[in-house]
């Protein structure tokens, strides 16, 4: 079996979210720029994929960068960290979620407990005290927790306004806006802005990846194949089985395409652990949904030993 594999300096949930934008514009834009690259078995619906990329570019371009360099080079640092701090803090609180749901009850108690103590001496997770406690933040969400038990991800997918995801991975953005705390916010102009501030704080925090994205010959697929490793590494913990198969499936797709018989076999829809190993962190960023992706910062976004139940290969 032919496997692709791509090595990316790029990576993560902050790839989670990248640009933020408004919705808009036909569906005959939707299918432009259906280019030629390497076939993704993970991207059935490439062609409306990469018309929904364009228009989250164009829209990025036009106002979501512009806004969020402005507020990455004159927000007071005070102001910028308060603000990491506090989504941070939801983060934690689905975080601890998405522990519990995987069995991981140590990491859920620590996700707990951060989110207790920064929401109450932190003021709201404005100030994170809970580090200072030698409490680490948990990496987790509901996407990783279905994909521990088995759940494919499903088709990959470019959405307006959060960037890339999974079919499985979208259940966490749904969920965190139907049950977070922006949902008990009274109106709709609340929610937007809202979510505005929140879509500002990652993209700011991605801004130094754009030149690397930039450079690529097809961005959307660097992008896309990054997304992928990124969370087939990650459902894992670090530690796939095998290298996620990015290529075209073979017919006879062997005994490299399953789990290793210490785990049922699965199907993941995150991608290989080929991503070598991660480039030095800043923090991570979402730089699309969150959708992933994403209270980290950009260099970490490039790329720890699995629990019991099954993991799932897309």
């Amino acid at each position: 079996m032919q496997e692709t594999t791509y090595n990316t300096a790029l990576t993560t949930e902050p790839m989670t979210r990248y640009p933020i934008m408004r919705r808009l514009v036909p569906i005959a834009a939707l299918l432009l720029t259906a280019c030629a690259s390497p076939k993704n078995n993970y991207d059935p619906l490439e062609p409306v994929n990469r018309g929904i990329f364009v228009v989250n570019n164009v829209v990025d371009r036009a106002v979501v960068k512009p806004v969020a360099t402005v507020y990455s080079d004159y927000a007071p640092g005070p102001v910028k960290q308060g603000t990491s701090n506090f989504f941070g803090n939801i983060d934690d609180l689905f975080s601890a979620l998405g522990s519990v749901l995987e069995g991981r009850f140590k990491d859920a108690g620590v996700s707990f407990g951060r989110v207790a103590v920064n929401t109450s001496i932190g003021l709201l997770g404005i100030f994170d005290w809970a580090s200072d406690m030698n409490m680490p933040k948990p990496d987790q969400d509901l996407g990783l927790a279905l994909g521990h038990w088995g759940i494919g991800s499903g088709p990959y997918l470019m959405l307006p306004f959060l960037g890339p995801t999974t079919l499985r991975d979208s259940v966490d953005p749904a969920v965190r806006w139907f049950y977070g705390p922006g949902s008990y916010l009274n109106t709709t102009g609340e929610q937007v802005a809202w979510a505005a501030v929140d879509g500002i704080n990652l993209r700011a925090q991605v801004l130094p990846l754009d030149a690397l994205i930039e450079s690529q010959p097809d961005p959307y697929a660097y992008i896309r194949d990054a997304y992928l490793q990124r969370r087939w590494y990650k459902v894992y913990d670090g530690k796939p089985p095998h290298a996620l198969q990015l290529g075209e499936t073979d017919d006879d797709d062997g005994p490299d395409d399953a789990a290793p018989a210490a785990k049922p076999a699965a199907n993941a829809s995150e991608p290989a652990a080929s991503v070598d190993k991660p480039v030095a962190p800043a923090e991570e960023a979402s730089a699309v949904p969150k959708v992933a992706a994403a209270s980290e910062v950009a260099a970490e976004h490039v790329v720890a030993d699995a629990s019991t139940p099954t993991k799932a290969e897309q």
